[in-house]
């Protein structure tokens, strides 16, 4: 008589089984499973049938408990695998967060149909690949992105780079876990995003825009003239410092600057008051009207003595060509209604090796390739 195709002790289980013990037969059947580091073809496909007859059945603390044992093993069947993953939160978030036996292509196949928690859960783990980073990027909504950011064993490319600033707009929490970035993002890439970092992203902007300032004047590009602000305009807006009156601080500054008064507004209301030092050095505004406009701005009735002191000095040392540098972004228009940005793989957009451009005759010769240079303070 021939043997069974599994070991004794789960025959002995599946023998004397009825429906209720039907439901828990399969956390006993994982645990003899897991019991032993290897098995032979024809045991693995046993267990392969209980478990695609069983899980069915089983309790969901009894899955949890299954996807915690294989969750550690190094042999989990495939298609056990496929149903743990695509099972409901609280037994898939398990394998997701702690099996290391997940393949390439399992973190693909549930990264296209998963929900939002599914793929935070996903971004989270350590070493990706890039196949599944760029699939994680086609397919998370901006909010989720901090995930992915947060996690240090990734390193993206620049076009990663790229989705994930366009998406930090507006999102401090984006912005600041991409400045906290040092092997990746570079400081050029947080221009766009000084209004929403902290005080070191800001620092590592400023940084950078001095260094873009230098090269200007390296290359000898003239410094644009800035023309003295009418004395009238700058003695209302003294005024309205002393009222602590934001709204016409705001349009005075308007005035002076050619910004938008609704976005000065939220200048003189940032917390950090950095853009608005930056800002007061471009309008080429004196040190005494620069020091009373940072005196009576910021969210408090009036800043303390370091703030103060932090952003005069802030005021005097940035050079005005590089003040100018940032607020010419701000001067730009910026367009009503922003489509949301979509990552396109580097596979799709082409790379300097093959373009997405259609190639000409064999007399042609190639297009050469560009060299990215990309800054770093």
């Amino acid at each position: 008589m021939a043997s069974p195709p599994f070991s004794s002790g789960i025959f002995g289980l599946v023998k004397g089984s009825d429906g209720a013990r039907s439901r828990s037969l399969l956390r006993e059947a994982t645990e003899l499973y897991v019991s032993e580091p290897v098995h032979t073809r024809s045991e693995t496909a046993m267990y392969e049938e209980l478990a695609a007859q069983l899980l069915k059945v089983t309790g969901l603390q009894d899955r949890i408990r299954i996807a915690t044992l294989l969750a550690d093993y190094s042999e989990v069947p495939a298609s056990v695998m496929r149903s743990l993953l695509h099972d409901i939160f609280p037994v898939s978030s398990v394998m997701i967060e702690k099996s290391k036996s997940i393949s390439e292509g399992q973190l693909l196949a549930l990264t296209a149909t998963a929900s939002p928690s599914h793929l935070e859960m996903i971004a989270a783990r350590k070493s990706l690949q890039p196949a599944v980073v760029e699939a994680l990027l086609g397919r998370m909504r901006a909010d989720g992105l901090t995930a992915l950011a947060a996690n240090p064993s990734l390193h993206f490319s620049p076009s990663a780079i790229r989705h994930l600033v366009e998406n930090a707009h507006g999102n401090p929490r984006l912005a600041r876990l991409l400045a906290a970035r040092m092997d990746d993002v570079q400081d050029t890439d947080l221009i766009d995003l000084f209004l929403d970092l902290d005080g070191r992203g800001r620092r590592r902007v400023i940084q950078a825009l001095e260094i873009a300032a230098l090269r200007e004047f390296a290359a000898r590009r003239p410094l644009p003239r800035v023309p003295m602000p009418d004395p009238d305009k700058v003695a209302t807006l003294a005024r309205a410092c002393l009222q602590r009156n934001t709204e016409a601080m705001a349009r005075m500054l308007s005035d002076i600057t050619g910004l938008d008064a609704p976005f000065l507004v939220r200048l003189l209301a940032d917390q950090g008051g950095e853009p608005l030092s930056i800002c007061l050095k471009a309008a080429g505004v004196d040190t005494g009207i620069a020091t009373r406009v940072i005196l009576f701005s910021g969210v408090d009735d009036t800043r303390s003595y370091f703030d103060v002191k932090r952003l005069v000095d802030l005021y005097e040392m940035v050079s005005l060509r590089s003040a100018l540098l940032l607020v010419d972004r701000w001067r730009g228009v910026v367009p009503a209604a922003r489509r949301a940005p979509v990552h396109v793989p580097q596979t799709q957009a082409g790379t300097p090796v093959r373009a997405t451009a259609s190639g000409g005759g064999h007399g042609e010769k190639p297009a050469e390739a560009p060299q990215i240079r990309r800054d770093r303070a």
